[in-house]
């Protein structure tokens, strides 16, 4: 977590269908982080000011600041121009003051983290999902039901049309083979599958024989140089079926890890199914 003042930190919660709001003005960070923060980010029960907050509220606004002043000196200076020009205020909410005028940041402490969390519950799945699949096609190409036909694995798209069904059963995300930029000595310009949001792209390579081992090492550094063009890529997911078939399987896997292609960064990992 990034460096951030000690003082005067202002939490402001509205929930759905309840007219009063709940503030608490003037907490140090650490008190934030222990009342607010942590307990968001565990989707634990916190309370700010009475107001009991737990995961299954429904909030409609929630709102952190900060200011370099406590909460009195803007209710002080709020009064003061009121008296000076004449005005009895008495609907202003003197709580509000530093909400209003403070340092919003609310993205950053509360669902930035939140974010970066989803894209690694996500990715765990995804690897999980890729490492597994062949336990699906197990299933699938032995159909004990009489009359019902058996899913086989002949090729990488067959295994490409299960792993997409599976990934698309599990997750909220667009899930889809997209197009790439064409790219001088390479036969395809697509990626097998495509999660955008997460910026993943999944290779899938069919092994037939010990033979493969060779053609997939030469393809490897193609396929990096077309896919670094992909704008959204943060993890490659290269995924070799049937990789006990292979001579040397281990040796594909030690391909895994950051690569950098033309000042573009991404992670890779190999699977072997």
């Amino acid at each position: 977590m990034n460096s951030y003042p000690d003082i005067f930190w202002h939490c402001f919660v509205k929930l759905v269908g309840v007219q009063k709001y709940a503030i608490r003005n003037d907490m140090t960070f650490d008190q934030l982080k222990t009342e607010v923060l942590t307990p968001w980010k565990n989707s634990s029960t916190f309370t700010v000011s009475g107001k009991i907050i737990s995961k299954d509220t429904k909030i409609e606004e929630i709102k952190i600041t900060q200011t370099d002043e406590p909460q009195s000196v803007f209710e002080d200076r709020h009064n003061s121009r009121n008296r000076e020009n004449g005005i009895c205020d008495l609907a202003t909410d003197r709580k509000m003051l530093p909400i209003w005028n403070g340092r919003d940041l609310t993205n950053e402490l509360l669902f930035a983290e939140k974010k970066a969390n989803f894209f690694d519950d996500d990715m765990t799945l995804i690897e999980r999902v890729c490492k597994r699949i062949s336990y699906a096609a197990r299933i699938l190409s032995n159909r004990q039901r009489k009359g019902k036909n058996s899913f086989e694995i002949k090729d990488e798209y067959d295994v490409q049309d299960l792993l997409h069904a599976v990934l698309r059963a599990n997750l909220k995300y667009s899930v889809q083979e997209d197009p790439l930029p064409k790219v001088a000595g390479t036969k395809s310009s697509r990626a097998d599958i495509s999660i955008e949001e997460l910026g993943i792209l999944i290779e899938i390579k069919f092994v037939r024989s010990p033979d493969d081992q060779k053609v997939i090492f030469n393809a490897f550094s193609q396929d990096l140089v077309l896919y670094s063009a992909w704008p959204h890529l943060r993890k490659l997911l290269y995924v070799i079926y049937n990789a006990n078939d292979l001579s040397d399987p281990e040796a594909l896997e030690k391909l895994s890890g950051p690569k950098k292609i033309s000042g573009k960064e991404f992670a890779v990992n190999v699977i072997l199914v």
